[in-house]
C-alpha cells in the first residue's frame, strides 16, 4: 500500500508543477450556506470524516474542491459512499443528500501553479508508487489528509493540488488551498447556481448522475409524512 508505515523523509518529493491559467471555469457543489468562491476554513478531525486533502489541526489552511466539468463535482461529492448493492443494476442516491447543496460555477482569479498529482509519473515523483493517493476511499482520508500536509511542505509553492477523480474517471478535480474564507484565487461567475435540492434540479441530477448508473430516491417518507389535507 502506497501510504506505507511512515511519511517519507523531507526533501524526498520531486513534486511537478501544472499552472492553470486565469479564467478558467470550473463547477463545485458546495453547502448554500457559503458564496460560491468562498473556501472552507474548517479544519477536520485528524482521524474521522472530512475530505481527502482537507485541513487539520495538524496543518491549518481554508481549502475548496472543484473541477472542470459540473458532472465530476456532482459525482465527487456526492457518490463517494454510493455503491452497487449487487442485486440491481444501478446504484441509489438518497435524496436527502441533495438538501442544501448547490451547484456553483467559479473562474480562476489569477494564474494557479498546482501540484500535479494526475498520473503515474507525478504520483512517483512524491514517493508513490500506485495512486492510492488519488483512488483510496473515504476510510482512508485520515492518512491521505496527513500526505497532503506533507506534501504541501515539500512544494511550498502550490496553491492546490490536481488529481484524476477516482469517482469521474478519467476526468480530474482539483483543490485549491488559501489561508482564509474569502480567497482571491477565485471569482464567483455570472451563471446562476443551481439549488440540488429544488424540483427541477432533482430531475437534473438525475439526468447527471444516469451515465455513472445512479438515480436519484424518492423522498423520504419522513419529509412527505403529514403533508396531506
Amino acid at each position: 500500500m502506497a501510504r506505507g508505515a511512515r511519511l517519507p523523509d523531507v526533501g524526498t518529493a520531486e513534486p511537478r508543477r501544472a499552472v492553470w491559467e486565469a479564467g478558467r471555469i470550473l463547477y463545485r457543489v458546495h453547502s448554500r450556506k457559503r458564496e460560491a468562491a468562498d473556501f472552507n476554513p474548517t479544519p477536520q478531525d485528524h482521524h474521522f470524516g472530512g475530505g481527502r486533502f482537507d485541513s487539520t489541526p495538524n496543518d491549518m489552511y481554508s481549502y475548496l474542491y472543484a473541477a472542470p466539468h459540473p458532472t465530476t463535482a456532482l459525482a465527487e461529492r456526492l457518490l463517494r459512499d454510493i455503491g452497487f448493492d449487487g442485486t440491481t443494476p444501478t446504484r441509489v442516491l438518497p435524496r436527502r443528500e441533495l438538501e442544501g447543496k448547490r451547484l456553483s460555477q467559479v473562474r480562476l482569479a489569477r494564474d494557479v501553479t498546482l501540484l500535479s498529482l494526475r498520473t503515474l509519473i507525478d504520483l512517483n515523483a512524491v514517493q508513490q508508487d500506485d495512486d492510492w493517493l488519488v483512488r483510496s476511499k473515504p476510510t482512508e482520508y485520515a492518512f491521505t489528509r496527513r500526505w497532503a500536509h506533507w506534501l504541501r511542505a515539500e512544494a511550498p509553492w502550490a496553491q492546490g493540488f490536481l488529481y484524476g477523480s477516482r469517482l469521474a474517471f478519467p476526468k480530474v478535480s482539483l483543490v485549491l488551498f488559501d489561508q482564509c474564507a474569502h480567497s482571491d484565487l477565485l471569482e464567483a461567475t455570472d451563471e446562476p447556481p443551481r439549488d440540488l435540492d429544488e424540483p427541477d434540479s432533482v430531475r437534473w441530477v438525475d439526468r447527471q448522475l444516469k451515465q455513472f448508473r445512479v438515480r436519484v430516491g424518492p423522498p423520504d417518507t419522513a419529509d412527505t409524512a403529514g403533508t396531506g389535507a
